[in-house]
């Protein structure tokens, strides 16, 4: 019963972990809400694993001027 019990609560973690990475840039990043560019380029790039987005990624971090060059 406890072994039962042990992986159901494991098994909960893992899908709550899970389910968490969505709302994050690249699954691993920032959470949507924290980047500087917001909602709308995370809507439209937030999954895009591609070099250029990833570096205007990092680039709008540091300068969020260029949300709107990097993100159109």
């Amino acid at each position: 019963m406890k072994r039962i019990f042990v992986s159901v609560a494991l098994a909960t973690l893992m899908v709550s972990a899970h389910a968490d990475s969505t709302d994050r840039w690249f699954y691993t990043g920032m959470e949507w809400y924290e980047h500087p560019c917001g909602e709308r380029a995370f809507a439209k790039y937030g999954e895009d694993d591609t070099p250029a987005v990833r570096e205007a990624y990092f680039l709008t971090k540091k300068n969020p001027e260029l949300c709107s060059k990097l993100f159109p």
